[in-house]
Protein backbone atom coordinates (compact mmCIF):
# COMPACT_ATOMS: atom_id res chain seq x y z
CA UNK A 1 0.00 0.00 0.00
CA UNK A 2 3.01 2.25 1.16
CA UNK A 3 4.73 1.70 -2.19
CA UNK A 4 1.55 2.49 -4.41
CA UNK A 5 1.31 5.49 -2.51
CA UNK A 6 4.63 6.58 -2.93
CA UNK A 7 4.26 5.71 -7.01
CA UNK A 8 1.22 7.78 -7.12
CA UNK A 9 2.93 11.03 -5.44
CA UNK A 10 6.12 10.30 -7.87
CA UNK A 11 3.89 10.76 -10.49
CA UNK A 12 2.09 13.75 -9.02
CA UNK A 13 5.40 15.54 -8.36
CA UNK A 14 6.69 14.57 -12.22
CA UNK A 15 3.22 16.77 -13.20
CA UNK A 16 3.72 19.67 -10.52
CA UNK A 17 7.49 20.28 -12.40
CA UNK A 18 6.17 21.57 -15.69
CA UNK A 19 3.03 22.91 -13.62
CA UNK A 20 3.01 26.98 -14.53
CA UNK A 21 3.14 28.89 -11.80
CA UNK A 22 2.00 26.58 -9.26
CA UNK A 23 -0.78 25.56 -11.20
CA UNK A 24 -2.31 22.39 -11.18
CA UNK A 25 -1.13 19.43 -12.98
CA UNK A 26 -4.18 17.93 -15.33
CA UNK A 27 -5.83 15.15 -13.27
CA UNK A 28 -8.85 13.03 -12.12
CA UNK A 29 -9.99 11.85 -8.81
CA UNK A 30 -12.45 9.87 -7.77
CA UNK A 31 -14.87 10.23 -4.21
CA UNK A 32 -16.74 8.29 -2.10
CA UNK A 33 -20.20 10.41 -1.21
CA UNK A 34 -21.91 9.90 2.24
CA UNK A 35 -25.50 11.66 3.54
CA UNK A 36 -25.36 11.98 6.94
CA UNK A 37 -22.58 10.14 7.33
CA UNK A 38 -23.88 6.98 5.26
CA UNK A 39 -22.38 5.91 2.16
CA UNK A 40 -24.55 7.40 -0.65
CA UNK A 41 -22.80 7.62 -4.20
CA UNK A 42 -19.72 8.37 -5.98
CA UNK A 43 -18.19 12.01 -7.44
CA UNK A 44 -15.69 12.72 -9.72
CA UNK A 45 -13.05 15.84 -10.40
CA UNK A 46 -10.94 16.33 -12.95
CA UNK A 47 -9.03 19.11 -14.95
CA UNK A 48 -8.39 18.72 -18.42
CA UNK A 49 -6.41 20.75 -21.21
CA UNK A 50 -7.80 21.13 -24.92
CA UNK A 51 -6.25 21.35 -27.98
CA UNK A 52 -6.69 25.21 -28.42
CA UNK A 53 -5.43 25.96 -24.72
CA UNK A 54 -8.14 26.46 -22.47
CA UNK A 55 -8.91 24.37 -19.69
CA UNK A 56 -11.90 22.37 -18.32
CA UNK A 57 -12.56 22.24 -15.05
CA UNK A 58 -15.64 19.36 -14.14
CA UNK A 59 -16.96 18.45 -10.99
CA UNK A 60 -19.56 15.39 -11.03
CA UNK A 61 -21.54 13.73 -8.19
CA UNK A 62 -23.99 10.63 -8.52
CA UNK A 63 -26.14 9.11 -5.67
CA UNK A 64 -26.56 5.18 -5.80
CA UNK A 65 -27.84 2.54 -3.65
CA UNK A 66 -30.02 2.67 -1.54
CA UNK A 67 -29.72 6.49 -1.24
CA UNK A 68 -30.94 6.47 -5.13
CA UNK A 69 -34.38 5.01 -4.17
CA UNK A 70 -35.46 7.74 -1.65
CA UNK A 71 -33.70 10.19 -4.61
CA UNK A 72 -32.14 9.57 -7.41
CA UNK A 73 -29.91 12.58 -8.48
CA UNK A 74 -26.81 13.55 -10.64
CA UNK A 75 -24.83 17.31 -10.01
CA UNK A 76 -22.14 18.10 -12.56
CA UNK A 77 -20.52 21.22 -12.51
CA UNK A 78 -18.28 22.27 -15.86
CA UNK A 79 -16.11 25.46 -16.09
CA UNK A 80 -14.29 26.24 -19.19
CA UNK A 81 -11.03 29.02 -18.20
CA UNK A 82 -8.05 30.15 -19.17
CA UNK A 83 -4.78 31.02 -16.93
CA UNK A 84 -1.91 32.53 -17.47
CA UNK A 85 0.75 32.95 -14.78
CA UNK A 86 -0.94 36.34 -13.13
CA UNK A 87 -4.74 34.84 -12.68
CA UNK A 88 -7.38 32.35 -13.46
CA UNK A 89 -10.33 34.33 -15.83
CA UNK A 90 -13.39 31.66 -16.78
CA UNK A 91 -14.84 31.82 -19.89
CA UNK A 92 -18.66 29.70 -19.00
CA UNK A 93 -20.17 27.87 -15.78
CA UNK A 94 -22.83 25.09 -16.34
CA UNK A 95 -24.47 23.76 -13.38
CA UNK A 96 -26.88 20.54 -14.29
CA UNK A 97 -28.96 18.58 -12.04
CA UNK A 98 -31.49 16.14 -12.49
CA UNK A 99 -33.87 14.37 -9.80
CA UNK A 100 -36.33 16.16 -7.47
CA UNK A 101 -34.35 19.11 -7.76
CA UNK A 102 -34.03 19.65 -11.29
CA UNK A 103 -32.06 22.77 -12.43
CA UNK A 104 -30.02 24.51 -15.23
CA UNK A 105 -27.66 27.12 -14.73
CA UNK A 106 -25.30 29.14 -17.02
CA UNK A 107 -22.94 31.95 -16.88
CA UNK A 108 -20.75 33.21 -20.00
CA UNK A 109 -18.02 35.61 -19.65
CA UNK A 110 -17.34 37.89 -21.68
CA UNK A 111 -13.90 39.80 -20.72
CA UNK A 112 -13.96 42.40 -23.53
CA UNK A 113 -17.38 43.75 -22.37
CA UNK A 114 -16.39 43.76 -18.89
CA UNK A 115 -20.37 41.75 -18.51
CA UNK A 116 -21.28 38.08 -17.07
CA UNK A 117 -24.60 36.78 -18.44
CA UNK A 118 -26.01 34.64 -15.71
CA UNK A 119 -28.79 32.31 -15.98
CA UNK A 120 -30.58 30.77 -12.88
CA UNK A 121 -33.62 29.55 -12.21
CA UNK A 122 -34.96 30.29 -15.96
CA UNK A 123 -33.91 33.95 -15.07
CA UNK A 124 -30.98 35.59 -16.89
CA UNK A 125 -29.31 38.96 -16.46
CA UNK A 126 -26.24 40.63 -16.89
CA UNK A 127 -23.51 41.42 -14.11
CA UNK A 128 -20.82 43.92 -14.42
CA UNK A 129 -17.48 42.11 -14.12
CA UNK A 130 -13.95 43.41 -12.53
CA UNK A 131 -10.58 41.56 -12.86
CA UNK A 132 -10.25 38.66 -10.73
CA UNK A 133 -14.21 37.53 -10.40
CA UNK A 134 -14.78 33.49 -10.78
CA UNK A 135 -17.57 30.95 -10.65
CA UNK A 136 -18.36 28.73 -7.71
CA UNK A 137 -16.45 25.69 -9.32
CA UNK A 138 -13.30 27.79 -10.60
CA UNK A 139 -12.38 29.35 -7.18
CA UNK A 140 -11.75 25.73 -5.81
CA UNK A 141 -9.03 25.64 -8.24
CA UNK A 142 -8.08 28.86 -7.78
CA UNK A 143 -7.81 28.11 -3.94
CA UNK A 144 -5.26 24.85 -4.56
CA UNK A 145 -3.12 27.19 -6.64
CA UNK A 146 -3.13 30.18 -4.36
CA UNK A 147 -2.26 27.54 -1.31
CA UNK A 148 0.28 26.07 -3.16
CA UNK A 149 1.76 30.06 -3.45
CA UNK A 150 1.74 29.65 -0.14
CA UNK A 151 -1.26 32.14 0.90
CA UNK A 152 -3.21 31.61 3.94
CA UNK A 153 -5.57 34.51 3.67
CA UNK A 154 -7.65 33.72 1.18
CA UNK A 155 -10.44 36.08 -1.06
CA UNK A 156 -12.88 35.21 -3.63
CA UNK A 157 -15.38 37.58 -5.83
CA UNK A 158 -17.67 34.81 -7.63
CA UNK A 159 -20.80 35.10 -9.63
CA UNK A 160 -23.25 32.79 -7.67
CA UNK A 161 -27.03 32.59 -8.98
CA UNK A 162 -27.36 35.56 -10.07
CA UNK A 163 -25.11 37.80 -8.56
CA UNK A 164 -21.26 38.61 -7.49
CA UNK A 165 -20.79 37.42 -3.85
CA UNK A 166 -17.05 37.56 -1.78
CA UNK A 167 -16.31 33.98 -0.50
CA UNK A 168 -13.79 34.26 2.31
CA UNK A 169 -12.89 30.54 3.35
CA UNK A 170 -11.44 30.86 7.08
CA UNK A 171 -8.53 28.78 8.06
CA UNK A 172 -9.00 26.54 10.65
CA UNK A 173 -5.92 24.41 11.24
CA UNK A 174 -4.12 21.42 9.95
CA UNK A 175 -5.90 18.04 10.05
CA UNK A 176 -4.90 14.96 9.33
CA UNK A 177 -7.87 12.63 7.37
CA UNK A 178 -8.53 9.09 6.89
CA UNK A 179 -9.03 8.69 2.81
CA UNK A 180 -8.40 5.91 -0.13
CA UNK A 181 -5.01 6.61 -0.26
CA UNK A 182 -4.21 6.35 3.07
CA UNK A 183 -3.98 8.75 6.12
CA UNK A 184 -3.25 12.58 4.58
CA UNK A 185 -1.91 15.48 6.26
CA UNK A 186 -4.13 18.58 5.04
CA UNK A 187 -5.09 22.47 5.84
CA UNK A 188 -8.72 22.28 6.64
CA UNK A 189 -10.74 25.84 5.45
CA UNK A 190 -14.30 26.26 5.66
CA UNK A 191 -16.42 29.04 4.41
CA UNK A 192 -19.76 29.99 6.08
CA UNK A 193 -23.09 32.06 4.99
CA UNK A 194 -26.26 32.63 6.53
CA UNK A 195 -27.70 29.41 4.68
CA UNK A 196 -25.06 26.86 4.67
CA UNK A 197 -20.96 25.77 5.43
CA UNK A 198 -18.78 23.39 2.95
CA UNK A 199 -15.58 22.85 4.51
CA UNK A 200 -12.13 21.63 2.64
CA UNK A 201 -9.30 19.62 3.75
CA UNK A 202 -6.93 19.88 1.18
CA UNK A 203 -3.62 18.00 0.95
CA UNK A 204 -0.44 19.68 0.12
CA UNK A 205 0.92 16.18 -1.46
CA UNK A 206 -1.53 16.36 -3.73
CA UNK A 207 -0.91 20.17 -4.86
CA UNK A 208 -3.81 20.94 -2.61
CA UNK A 209 -6.43 18.89 -3.87
CA UNK A 210 -9.95 19.11 -1.30
CA UNK A 211 -9.25 15.07 -0.32
CA UNK A 212 -12.45 15.63 1.47
CA UNK A 213 -15.43 18.03 0.71
CA UNK A 214 -18.49 18.56 3.84
CA UNK A 215 -21.43 20.60 2.62
CA UNK A 216 -24.21 21.40 5.33
CA UNK A 217 -27.71 23.37 4.47
CA UNK A 218 -30.82 22.86 6.63
CA UNK A 219 -29.35 20.64 8.73
CA UNK A 220 -28.35 18.05 6.35
CA UNK A 221 -24.48 16.81 6.28
CA UNK A 222 -23.18 16.15 2.32
CA UNK A 223 -19.48 15.07 2.26
CA UNK A 224 -17.34 13.32 -0.11
CA UNK A 225 -13.39 11.54 0.66
CA UNK A 226 -11.10 11.29 -2.23
CA UNK A 227 -10.43 7.68 -3.10
CA UNK A 228 -7.57 7.41 -6.15
CA UNK A 229 -6.28 10.41 -7.85
CA UNK A 230 -4.72 9.91 -11.40
CA UNK A 231 -2.47 12.96 -12.63
CA UNK A 232 -2.55 13.12 -17.24
CA UNK A 233 1.05 13.89 -18.63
Amino acid sequence: MKQWLMGLLLSWYCGLAVAADNFPPSFTAQYKLYFKGIPAGSGIRSLTRTPDGKFVFTSTAETSGLAALFNESRIEERSVFVQDASEIRPLEYTYHQTGKKARDDRVSFDWSKKIAKSTYKGVTQEIPLEAGVLDRLLYQLSLMRELAQGKQQLHYKIVDKGEIKEYVPKFLGKESIATGLGKLETLKYQRVSAERSTTFWCAPTLHFLPAQVEHIEKGDTISMVVETVDSHH
